[in-house]
């Protein structure tokens, strides 16, 4: 398959800033793709999901969703429509006065007709858990409900690259299970997606993980990879798995520890 979204020598800094956000960043993604791009805060990774979707214009290199810039305003419109972002504070996404009317709001923009619209969103209310707040405000929603509200929103827009920015930030265990398994669900339907995140845990099923550091790339390979290096991603600012905090402090620390399951294998040989 080809590379349908390109990152060519990428770089960007702040208007008035004397420090690069972003610094000669480079990828190519294939589609089907789930890659995983993990920083600690200030480590640029916001910045470069902004830059993916065209919210932000590089100050350096490009960014190409199939052979279509950022840079060129005129193809701008193309790139919105197939590239999708969940931003970390999903409430600045909202724009209607029910969960319902948001979710059809991006949906009249694909040239459906009334029924195909009616359609689709009363199934992205029933595969988010939705359909019962169908008629709240979308301000009223709890922390995991606007996340989840924000996951139904793009994906309802079918684009080819879903960007995630912090998708489990300050949410409770149970609604991290629930949009974990609804994103892992996406990329088994062959969703290419960007996560963006600080902890290890949440991408083991990741194809390719990137470690950002003062917004550069300073590593890149499998998640498994990491499980090794436990003392250099906690320096990168990483938040390894927790069982696999417990096997380094243990001193097995190059095995490859990634849940409770596998700790208690382990420490059974």
């Amino acid at each position: 398959m080809g590379r349908f979204f390109v990152l060519d020598d990428v770089s960007y800094c702040y208007p008035g800033s004397v420090k690069t956000g972003v610094c000669q960043v480079n990828l190519e993604l294939e589609p089907g793709t789930f890659l995983a791009v993990l920083g600690a805060n200030g480590s640029g990774k916001s910045t470069l999901a902004r830059l993916c979707c065209g919210l932000l214009k590089p100050t350096a290199g490009r960014v190409l969703v199939e052979g279509y810039s950022t840079a060129n305003d005129e193809e701008l419109r193309y790139i919105y429509q197939q590239v999708g972002i969940v931003f970390q504070h999903p409430e600045n996404q909202f724009v209607a006065s029910t969960v319902e009317r948001e979710i059809a709001f991006g949906v009249e923009n694909r040239c459906l007709s009334s029924r195909e619209i009616r359609r689709v969103v009363d199934e992205e209310l029933a595969r988010f858990g939705l359909t019962d707040l169908k008629t709240a405000q979308p301000h009223s929603l709890s922390g995991g409900e606007k996340r989840l509200l924000s996951l139904a929103d793009v994906w309802a827009l079918k684009p080819k690259l879903i960007l995630v920015d912090e998708p489990l930030a300050m949410l409770d265990p149970g609604t991290k299970q629930r949009i974990t398994r609804i994103l892992q669900e996406l990329k088994t339907h062959g969703q290419s997606m960007i996560w963006f995140t600080h902890g290890l845990a949440e991408v083991m099923t990741a194809d390719q993980v990137l470690v950002m550091v003062d917004g550069r790339v300073v590593w890149r390979g499998q998640p498994a990879a990491l499980l090794r290096m436990a003392g250099q991603a906690r320096a990168w600012g990483i938040t390894l798995p927790p069982a696999t905090q417990v096997a380094s402090t243990l001193g097995i620390g190059n095995s490859l520890v990634a849940d409770e399951d596998e700790l208690v294998a382990v420490l059974w040989k």
